[in-house]
């Protein structure tokens, strides 16, 4: 452990990290469980970094069932480890796990390694979310298209494998931009389905385009406005039929 790592790095055992283990109540049986949790996934440490502050400390990020915390193995590599919450209405991380999984097979979503009825371990991914990406970053329109097609690219996919992510009407929370290369990645799968009718492209496409900050920040680069009402006609034909010629259609109108 470096100097530097003395105010963020926390052994998974330290009284540091109670609150944090256990949002949004402390209860003693679940964190006794959640510390033999880390000790089955090899996890030595909690880095408390990120961009969500919970009591004061740093996290990667908050739902409403589960926080996200980075952590480091005992092989010293890092990865994302989600943890079930108190009050979370879910038993288990496994129907999460096994979504997951699903879309890892096309290679969408952050690696998923392993998980327990309290934790899921996975991949740590370095960038920002969407909405911080739009507003942080220096844009043009080549940046914009690329993220927006990569987003909608994947979109297509989950409406091919009918897997419906549930939240991608909330864009600025589901979506982590990589700052080296533009890669876009879908997370919390959380809400997933099967069992309903997809939406993910028309989801993330009203987010990009028609309301928000992210759709307003696209309009400062690129002047869609005269091309709404053929989105409009193009979506809804999408919906009708999702197909790789519809599909087609829009990123040609993009």
């Amino acid at each position: 452990m470096s100097t530097l790592d003395y105010s963020t790095k926390f052994f998974i055992t330290s009284t540091d990290l109670i609150n944090v283990l256990c949002y949004p109540r402390f209860n003693l049986i679940d964190y006794i469980k959640k510390i033999e949790d880390f000790l089955s996934l090899d996890l030595k440490y909690v880095i408390l970094e990120g961009n969500t502050i919970l009591y004061n400390d740093k996290i990667l990020g908050k739902g409403c069932e589960g926080v996200v915390l980075k952590v480091q193995n005992i092989k010293d590599e890092l990865f994302a480890l989600k943890i079930r919450r108190t009050d979370s209405c879910r038993i288990t991380m496994k129907n999460e796990y096994d979504f997951y999984r699903l879309a890892n097979t096309y290679k969408i979503g952050p690696i998923v390694y392993s998980y327990t009825v309290n934790m899921l371990l996975m991949q740590f991914l370095e960038g920002l979310s969407i909405e911080k990406w739009f507003l942080q970053t220096k844009l043009d329109s080549h940046m914009i298209k690329t993220v927006v097609i990569d987003i909608l690219n994947q979109c297509f996919i989950l409406d091919k494998m009918n897997i419906d992510h549930g939240q991608l009407n909330k864009l600025y929370n589901h979506i982590i931009v990589s700052p080296y290369d533009l890669k876009c990645t879908i997370i919390d799968f959380e809400s997933a389905s099967i069992s309903r009718r997809v939406s993910n492209l028309t989801s993330a496409f009203q987010g990009l385009f028609f309301k928000g900050i992210i759709s307003k920040q696209i309009q400062k680069h690129i002047n869609y406005e005269n091309k709404q009402i053929d989105f409009l006609k193009l979506l809804q034909e999408y919906k009708r039929n999702i197909s790789e010629d519809n599909f087609n259609s829009i990123i040609s109108l993009i």
